[in-house]
């Protein structure tokens, strides 16, 4: 997987918005990374069972194929299922519309924030800015985001790849978060759930 490759772009313009955009999502996952590293660690039950590394998987392997389905190893037959040129634009939005979701919903939980799955006897159920219509709003703007990138390099299959590679891992995390969630605020957090889509609203 080269990043740099220039050539899967139309132009160097192009490839340079394409690379300026993956910069800004990869410093602000660095920065989320760096704050989440500084949080209070006291009190906390932890709940992850290893989902962290599931999705850290899915992160990685979601741009892996992205890449490879438009290199020179990739198979002809699916290499030359090319997107209109227009999903290039998408995707750059998506890149950077996902990555500004991501660190809102961050920012809204700040200390509650975590990587890996843990409650606190005196946290709170966050209930507003996105929180108020999606739960996990934070996975949306990650999964917006890796979508971006597939649509970006503009292969038919990569964009429907990386949304099933997502589902599977976000949804797995997703289930182990939502389960704490409900062992820790019961009654709360049911009524949350009957209010509120799980990633994108009026979709799921």
């Amino acid at each position: 997987m080269d990043i740099t490759d220039a050539t899967k772009f139309t132009n160097i313009f192009e490839y340079n918005i394409f690379l300026y955009a993956i910069g800004f999502m990869f410093l602000s996952e660095f920065i989320i990374w760096i704050f989440t590293a500084s949080g209070n660690k006291k009190d906390r039950k932890k709940s992850d069972k290893g989902s962290i590394w599931l999705i850290i998987l899915g992160y990685w392997l979601s741009i892996y194929v992205s890449y490879y389905l438009t290199s020179a190893e990739a198979n002809k037959f699916i290499g030359n299922f090319i997107l209109p040129h227009v999903f290039y634009y998408l995707g750059i939005l998506l890149i950077i519309v996902g990555t500004i979701i991501r660190d809102y919903s961050v920012w809204t939980l700040k200390k509650a924030f975590t990587l890996s799955v843990q409650t606190t006897s005196d946290q709170h159920l966050i209930q507003k800015g996105f929180y108020r219509y999606v739960r996990n709003p934070a996975y949306t703007g990650s999964i917006l985001s890796l979508l971006g990138i597939a649509f970006s390099l503009r292969n038919t299959f990569a964009p429907i790849i990386v949304l099933i590679i997502c589902i599977l891992c976000y949804g797995i995390r997703i289930k182990i978060e939502e389960k704490a969630l409900k062992e820790q605020f019961k009654q709360e957090f049911e009524n949350y759930y009957k209010n509120t889509y799980c990633l994108f609203p009026f979709i799921w």
